[in-house]
């Protein structure tokens, strides 16, 4: 699969910030960063093979066991943004992986890191990847594994004294 990269992250397609979006200081709301990493993140996940299908056949899905924002410049109505992805560690019951809010202008709204569970809706209980998941998230881990790790990975939250 050819898709758009940025120094070896995967991008999504652009994306604009709509109206319904805008709080009342005239930015977008934090909400919304969230429904952008998320529809940000959809392509890299039908290239690992999850989807409505996967689901129905298999009766597993993704959930989030854990995801952070980082809300580094403001973005206002009409901006478009392109949302890189960059693998970081892959297990046998999840991944880890961060991504970025881009400017179409260049620079980094915000970022976020996720670790992502596969679960057994049967349960709903944590499960291991089958072998054709597994190996497409080792091959995105391959792929990127020469890209540096962020500083601000795993970092502590806090006040600044």
């Amino acid at each position: 699969m050819t898709e758009a990269q940025l120094d070896g992250k995967y991008l999504s397609d652009p994306m604009e910030v709509r109206p319904e979006w805008i709080d009342h200081n005239g930015h977008m709301n934090m909400a919304y960063y969230g429904v952008l990493f998320d529809k940000g993140s959809s392509h890299v996940y039908r290239r690992i093979g999850f989807g409505n299908e996967y689901r129905r056949a298999h009766r597993h899905t993704t959930f989030s066991g854990e995801f952070r924002v980082r809300y580094l410049r403001e973005l206002k109505l009409g901006d478009r943004v392109r949302c890189a992805f960059q693998m970081l560690d892959v297990g046998p019951k999840s991944f880890h992986y961060v991504q970025e809010l881009i400017h179409s202008d260049g620079w980094v709204a915000a970022t976020g890191e996720e670790l992502s569970l596969h679960i057994d809706q049967t349960g709903p209980r944590v499960a291991p990847y089958p072998p054709q998941i597994m190996s497409a998230l080792e091959a995105i881990m391959a792929e990127q594994a020469h890209l540096p790790r962020p500083e601000f990975i795993g970092q502590k939250m806090g006040l600044r004294k």
